[in-house]
């Protein structure tokens, strides 16, 4: 059986309400990130988007650019 996933990007995604919503995903099986997004000037940009929220690595950098994450193909 193959498995349907809702693919999710999350924007401001290290911010408080951002961390919540990695962990909310984290424990919703059907939602695959796929992209972490934050303003252009972050200080965060380039880490994991996991270990941003306190979580596992999930190899998906914090970027900041929406665009470059919709043109990647998501």
């Amino acid at each position: 059986m193959t498995q349907n996933y809702v693919k999710a990007v999350i924007v401001g995604a290290a911010g408080r309400m951002g961390q919540r919503l990695l962990h909310a995903l984290h424990e919703t099986p059907n939602i695959l990130l796929v992209g972490a997004v934050e303003r252009p000037d972050h200080p965060s940009l380039g880490r994991d988007a996991g270990e941003i929220a306190g979580l596992e690595k999930w190899n998906i950098p914090l970027t900041g650019s929406l665009r470059e994450v919709i043109v990647a193909g998501m």
